[in-house]
């Protein structure tokens, strides 16, 4: 093409000059819209690529964190039932009372996933999640999980203090009957559960020397108290991040 032009020059072909440059810029139009089309098609498709990711991730947080509620909730029926025995102090008070005991101090430490959000993060990619109000959503979702670590990790004393005075052998046996279940969808696992029932098969006298150390200890009824003010803490965390996970993903599922 340049050397047509060269030549049409030369020959004082100025219309053909004009026609020759015509193509080029036109070739060159074309060519950089062509590129600009297929870029976006690219932006596009990596856009919907990472909002799928997010809402899968989002949607693996939501069935556990669900299923944290439900772990969690247990956990406090078997330490009201202790807190109950402890308060009544009647006679009869048993194996019951040792896995109630126990079992109120099981926790669930599973962290949500947030490695979809921290890559785009990373990467400057945020952006791809469509508006700003979706994109401060998304940030404001993932700063409120930060922000509930440090309660969602608070174990007051009860938790010590029951595995300090509790025998070991029976503290064994109950891991080993009643301790935590994995928990699956499909063939993922999304958490654990613990029995709602489970007995023991231990000696009348283990029971007896455990249940004897246990209500023995000084105010441990009062730690109780607090230890199921701090589930209550936790239950009203998971109850609303299960809400705000399911909310980003609905608002990401409908992206204009």
């Amino acid at each position: 093409m340049i050397r047509r032009i060269r030549e049409h020059v030369a020959g004082h072909n100025w219309f053909a000059v004009t026609i020759d440059l015509a193509i080029v810029v036109v070739g060159v139009f074309l060519g950089t819209q062509v590129n600009n089309w297929n870029q976006a098609r690219i932006d596009r498709e990596r856009a919907a690529s990472y909002r799928q990711r997010l809402v899968d991730e989002l949607t693996f947080n939501s069935r556990q964190f669900r299923q944290q509620i439900a772990y969690y909730e247990t956990a406090k029926r078997h330490g009201l039932a202790a807190l109950s025995s402890l308060e009544a102090v009647h006679e009869g008070t048993g194996e019951a009372f040792v896995i109630d005991a126990y079992q109120a101090t099981q926790i669930d430490l599973s962290p949500p996933k947030r490695f979809i959000f921290s890559e785009m993060v990373s990467a400057g990619l945020v952006g791809l999640l469509g508006r700003e109000s979706l994109q401060e959503m998304a940030s404001d979702y993932y700063l409120s999980l930060a922000a509930n670590e440090p309660q969602m990790l608070e174990s007051p004393p009860y938790r010590d203090i029951l595995r300090r005075v509790m025998p070991y052998a029976v503290q064994a046996r109950i891991r080993e009957r009643c301790g935590d279940r994995i928990v699956y969808h499909g063939k993922q696992p999304i958490g654990v559960t613990l029995p709602e029932y489970c007995t023991l098969g231990l000696a009348v006298g283990q029971i007896g020397e455990a249940v004897d150390k246990v209500q023995k200890v000084p105010g441990i009824a009062a730690d109780l108290t607090r230890y199921l003010s701090a589930l209550d803490q936790k239950l009203a965390l998971l109850r609303g991040t299960a809400r705000q996970t399911d909310e980003l993903a609905a608002a990401l599922r409908k992206r204009d």
